[in-house]
Order: structure tokens, then C-alpha cells, then sequence
């Protein structure tokens, strides 16, 4: 067994201790535009600092080289960038290191769509999140708190209403998230609109996703219901009826209720009264349809997905709201607690879940 003293060790626990510079050294490339930059030099271009730079706004052209060069030689160890070597044009005995995308940069690239994974790794480099993570340890010390209102003195929700920009890439976070998982995914496997009349989406956000399902599902009446100050700045859709109210106090009466990314958001209490207004909102043939994009297996291995997303978004949410990421039969107790039935889960995609809750008897 290696002593604590060993070299292999230290330089170990560099890794483990300087992992946020490679969040922030992505954060400053997309702020710099950097992968946009490449990207459109064509599919599969390189392209080198000078190249980049000479497409950048700076006050020192030639510093600006060579800070933006230590800046992609980073990127580039950690496999976040590909190079090539090509003869410099002023000597031809110097080799200029040429910098491209690779499959997880370019991911931070608009698609056909205009999505990129670019708002949510500038949401998750945001000094709100530095100082809740800072907070962690208080989920075991006071775990009746959350790390984020021990650090911000108020919750997430009464933070970012006082916060219009943070609102606003809130809002591009989860219509990226929508677009992935939802509306390249659900829509594919999922076809429990078809029997729906009337739907309301329950924190539904600017109603975009709601929207969408109307659009694919003319014959559904949409609603979005939400708070007040969401409500406020959503804008208008066809087929689509805005509700503002709070879903922790009542929900209007509906044939069929959506909560998507909801209760993840929340402890086991919280959850129990939003079910409780939904089943309460419910006819006796009515259902609740649960999208989750984080579902937890019953038995958790060791796997990318697990590693990469999984876990790491149940961190997350007990360190923003309190809520953690569940299993499809605890999301079955959940419902069964406060009188649904029968509950139909319908896996998706990596985690991607769909769970009907019914309130009265269903067809297996």
C-alpha cells in the first residue's frame, strides 16, 4: 500500500483539488466565443490562437495570443480540444499548435435548433452555485436547511425572482433541457398524450413545453400553470392558457396534470402536498404524467452515466431545493402515499423516465 507521503498521491489530489479550473477555463472559452470561433471554420477545423484571437475584441493583440494559447493547451490535456501541428509562416523550423473541437466541446456548439449545453455549464459556474456548494456540509450538520438558503439567506426561487438576468438563464437552461430530453426523447417512445383532452403543465416553466405538446397534439386544450412571476413573463402560445397560482397551496381541477422536473426538486413532505393538490385537482379518471430526466436505477453501478449526471444531479438538488433524485419505486410510494392507484413507468433515455400516476383503475 502506497504511504500518504507518495508523489503518485500528491499529484493525485492536484487533480481532485484544482477539477473547478477546468470548469471556469470552459466558462471563459464560451464567454470568449472561442468554440463558436472554431465551429465555423468548418467541420473538423483547427485553428490557432493568433487565428482566434484575431477574431476577438482585446486591448493587447500579441498578450492576448499568448494567454489564450495557455488557456487551449489546458483544454487540450484534458482531452476538451484536439491539436495539429503545422509549420509557422514566419519560420518554418516552429511548429504552431492548431486547436479543435472535440465530441464534448462540441457540444457547447448551437445545433440545427440553436441549443447548446453552453447556459447550463455558465449556470453551474455562477457564484450562487460556488456558494451553495461551499455550504454542503450543512445538509449534515443542520440537514433541515438547504446549502443554498444557509448561503443566500432566502431560497432559490425568492433569490432569482429579485434577479431578471439570472432568470433568464434559468429560462435557457431548462428550454435546453426540454429540447434534449424532452422533445427529442419523450415525444419519440411516449404516446400518453394521444388519449388526453385537456393538460396542465404544473410548473411549467414559460409554458414552452406545453406549447409543444399542442402542437404535436392539436385536440389537447393547454394550460400552464405557475407562479405569478413566472406567469408574468411568459409569452403567448396557440392552444395555450396561462394560470398563475402555487401548486404547494391548490391546483385548478384538470382532466390531466404534467409535472415535468418537479418533484425532483423536492423533499419527500413537499412532494406528498403537490401529489395530494393533483389528485385533489383530478377527475376520478384522471392521471398525472412525471417527467424526470434523472432517474436513479435500483441498484446504482459505477457507470458514465451514473457518475456524470446521475449522482451529480441528486447533489445538486439538495443543494439547491432540498428535493434529491429518486427510483421508480420511490416515486410509486410517493404517489401510493396519497391515494393514486396505479403507477406505469416508461423508461426513455439514460435515466429518462416518464411515470404515470393513476387516480382511478387502468388498463395494465
Amino acid at each position: 500500500m502506497e504511504s500518504h507521503g507518495s508523489l503518485e498521491n500528491h499529484i493525485s489530489a492536484w487533480g481532485v483539488s484544482t477539477s473547478l479550473t477546468i470548469q471556469m477555463t470552459l466558462r471563459a472559452a464560451i464567454e470568449l466565443d472561442v468554440f463558436n470561433i472554431i465551429a465555423k471554420a468548418g467541420s473538423g477545423a483547427h485553428l490557432t490562437s493568433k487565428q482566434i484571437v484575431s477574431q476577438i475584441p482585446t486591448t493587447n493583440s500579441n498578450l492576448a495570443v499568448e494567454n489564450l494559447e495557455r488557456l487551449l493547451r489546458f483544454l487540450s490535456f484534458h482531452s476538451l480540444l484536439s491539436t495539429s501541428q503545422t509549420p509557422n509562416p514566419n519560420d518554418p523550423t516552429i511548429k504552431d499548435t492548431s486547436y479543435g473541437l472535440t465530441r464534448d466541446t462540441l457540444c457547447l456548439v448551437p445545433n440545427e435548433n440553436g441549443f447548446s449545453f453552453a447556459p447550463y455549464l455558465i449556470w453551474c459556474s455562477e457564484m450562487h452555485t460556488f456558494k451553495s456548494l461551499s455550504m454542503l456540509k450543512c445538509t449534515v450538520l443542520e440537514p433541515e436547511s438547504s446549502p443554498f438558503l444557509k448561503a443566500h439567506g432566502e431560497t432559490m426561487y425568492e433569490y432569482m425572482s429579485k434577479k431578471p438576468d439570472l432568470c433568464q438563464l434559468f429560462d435557457k437552461v431548462m428550454r435546453l433541457h426540454s429540447h434534449i430530453y424532452y422533445e427529442q426523447m419523450v415525444f419519440e417512445e411516449y404516446k400518453g398524450f394521444q388519449e388526453v383532452k385537456e393538460l396542465m403543465d404544473v410548473g411549467g416553466g414559460d409554458g414552452s413545453a406545453v406549447a409543444k405538446i399542442v402542437s404535436v397534439y392539436p385536440h389537447i386544450q393547454g394550460i400552464n400553470f405557475n407562479l405569478p412571476s413566472v406567469v408574468a413573463r411568459a409569452p403567448e402560445y396557440q392552444g395555450v392558457k396561462h394560470v398563475d397560482g402555487d401548486m404547494l397551496e391548490t391546483i385548478p381541477d384538470t382532466q390531466a396534470i404534467m409535472l415535468k422536473w418537479i418533484l425532483h426538486n423536492w423533499d419527500d413532505d413537499h412532494c406528498k402536498k403537490i401529489l395530494r393538490n393533483c389528485w385533489n385537482a383530478l377527475p376520478n379518471n384522471g392521471k398525472v404524467i412525471v417527467v424526470e430526466y434523472c432517474v436513479l436505477p435500483e441498484v446504482i453501478e459505477n457507470t458514465p452515466e451514473t457518475k456524470n449526471m446521475l449522482l451529480v444531479c441528486d447533489l445538486l438538488m439538495m443543494t439547491f431545493c432540498t428535493g434529491k433524485e429518486r427510483t421508480t419505486s420511490q416515486y410509486d410510494a410517493l404517489a401510493k402515499s396519497v391515494g393514486f392507484i396505479k403507477t406505469k413507468a416508461f423508461p426513455i433515455y439514460h435515466g429518462t423516465y416518464v411515470i404515470e400516476f393513476h387516480k382511478g383503475n387502468v388498463g395494465s
